[in-house]
């Protein structure tokens, strides 16, 4: 971890997990996605996935986007700190070393619900268990997929929960879960066919291939030959 003149590119930014005790963590993106920041056993680092406390921050907000983030856990008390241009924790809020700048970029991130329509209606996109599935109703995080917007237009579909840091993925051509995003393989064009209707169609040797939920099975099949490969999205 270090200080970066400027905005390089996708590691200066980071995702702002909310948690459901009001804590936050703070996600990376890019080549490190699936990692987060943390301050287990007193020490600046990241780490693969949310492994506990060591992971959350309590967020301090001050006004005018000024914002400080203190540790939970056995550090709390220690703020996150760039003083003297060193990455670490200090003692308290002791000024403006402890303070940071919040600044939101690029598109937001939505957390969805993806619903099997015609034969399969009623449910839904699962990647509970480690395993992509399709799922009666919504069991749970389970079934809460964040949706990513790439660069040109592209989305990739991201886990919660348990499974949080794996992507969806259609490497292969076959469709599974994937930590991180490696390449295309875990990137879709997303269709809007609107009134909540969406198709993801596969990007790079799988390209012309859509996520499908036919005959209730999770898989590709070659273009859109019906409802099997459109899906119900909803905001959750």
């Amino acid at each position: 971890m270090f200080l970066q003149n400027g905005v390089q590119g996708e590691g200066e930014v980071f995702v702002l997990e909310q948690r459901p005790n009001g804590h936050v963590a703070l996600a990376c993106t890019g080549g490190e996605n699936g990692k987060f920041l943390s301050h287990a056993f007193g020490a600046i680092g990241l780490q693969n996935g949310i492994q506990g406390e060591g992971e959350e921050w309590i967020l301090h907000n001050q006004g005018n986007g000024q914002t400080a983030f203190e540790c939970s856990g056995g550090e709390r008390g220690k703020f996150l700190s760039h003083a003297f241009r060193a990455i670490g924790l200090q003692n308290g809020n002791q000024g403006d070393g402890e303070v940071w700048v919040q600044k939101e970029v690029g598109p937001p991130l939505s957390r969805i619900t993806l619903q099997a329509l015609d034969k399969e209606k009623g449910k839904f996109l699962s990647h509970a268990l480690d395993k992509v599935s399709l799922q009666n109703g919504v069991q749970g995080a389970g079934e809460i997929f964040v949706l990513e917007e790439r660069s040109s237009g592209r989305a990739a579909l991201a886990c919660t929960g348990g499974e949080k840091g794996n992507f969806l993925s259609h490497a292969f051509s076959r469709v599974f879960l994937q930590f991180g995003v490696q390449g295309e393989g875990e990137e879709w064009i997303l269709h809007n066919q609107g009134s909540g209707r969406v198709a993801f169609e596969c990007l790079g040797d799988e390209g012309g291939k859509f996520l499908s939920h036919a005959f209730g099975k999770v898989g590709l099949q070659n273009g859109i030959q019906g409802d099997g490969e459109v899906w119900g999205v909803q905001s959750v």
